[in-house]
């Protein structure tokens, strides 16, 4: 017997994905993404150390929320009855954690490597 609301878990799922990937996007776009002027006047008045700070607490938010969303969506398969579909749906939900996991990892580490580049003169 299947679950009529598999569909709706999976889409509930991906929904999920997306509304994260979409908060990583609008979180890390505060850092600047654009090299320095033709002066070497950087478009940011913050420090490295300052943007660094900023990445890593972003990050820490944006890692909050995905365990939140992994552990509301592990109760969701829980639900399912027993056997292959439930099995099915913690694996594709683990699988699905492990990559955002994954891609925040990647963000912060280019966002704090981002930190680095701003009001870096090269004139010369």
């Amino acid at each position: 017997m299947t679950h009529p609301a598999t569909p709706v878990r999976r889409a509930l799922v991906y929904l999920g994905l997306a509304s994260l990937l979409g908060t990583v996007a609008l979180a890390l776009g505060q850092c600047t993404m654009v090299g320095d002027s033709l002066t070497g006047v950087s478009l940011s008045r913050r420090a490295p150390t300052t943007c660094i700070k900023m990445c890593n607490d972003d990050f820490a938010e944006l890692y909050k929320a995905e365990q939140k969303r992994h552990i509301a969506a592990v109760s969701q398969c829980q639900l399912l009855p027993g056997g292959a579909a439930r099995a099915a749906c913690l694996a594709a939900e683990d699988a699905t954690h492990q990559a955002n996991k994954a891609q925040l990892s990647a963000d912060k580490t280019a966002c704090q490597n981002n930190c680095y580049h701003e009001g870096a003169g090269n004139a010369g």
